[in-house]
């Protein structure tokens, strides 16, 4: 009779463990698949890409240089790999029908609407992309300008 008994508990517990499984899997949805072994506040990642963001900026508006810096010295979310984004994976990681200030997809926070990226153009002038109007723009143009936030990335350079 012991044993029913402990067959009984094992049953009610594997039962709920799938239960709580399912039901966090229904609730995360697509794009809201957390990284393997991270702190899922502190990064997410993009089930369209496999890129792995950050979960927010650095807070603070800096050169090129110091975003890089920044990126490659962060260590969060189990992870030390980080790198400034491209500017087409900025690109894709916004979304006009967001009803956020800053439309970016995912849980991501944005402090301002201009993120760094790690292109540049032919005179070596570094891209942005601001995600309040999706745009790109160029240092020094009349956007962004030739500082910004650093929002860092990682996963294979697309």
């Amino acid at each position: 009779m012991l044993w029913e008994k402990s067959l009984d508990s094992l049953a009610k517990f594997l039962l709920t463990a799938i239960i709580l499984c399912v039901g966090t899997c229904t609730v995360m949805g697509q794009n809201s698949t957390p990284a393997a072994g991270a702190d899922t506040k502190a990064v997410w990642k993009d089930s369209a890409t496999g890129l792995t963001w950050a979960g927010k900026d650095n807070g603070a508006s800096v050169s090129p240089n110091q975003a890089s810096n920044y990126c490659s010295s962060l260590r969060t979310g189990g992870y030390s790999d980080w790198r400034l984004p491209t500017i087409e994976e900025l690109e894709a990681l916004y979304d006009s029908k967001l009803s956020k200030q800053y439309k970016v997809k995912g849980p991501i926070e944005l402090s301002d609407p201009c993120v760094l990226s790690a292109t540049t153009n032919s005179s070596g002038e570094v891209w942005s992309f601001c995600f309040n109007h999706g745009g790109r723009d160029l240092g020094g143009g009349t956007g962004c300008g030739t500082t910004g936030h650093a929002l860092c990335t990682r996963g294979p350079a697309r």
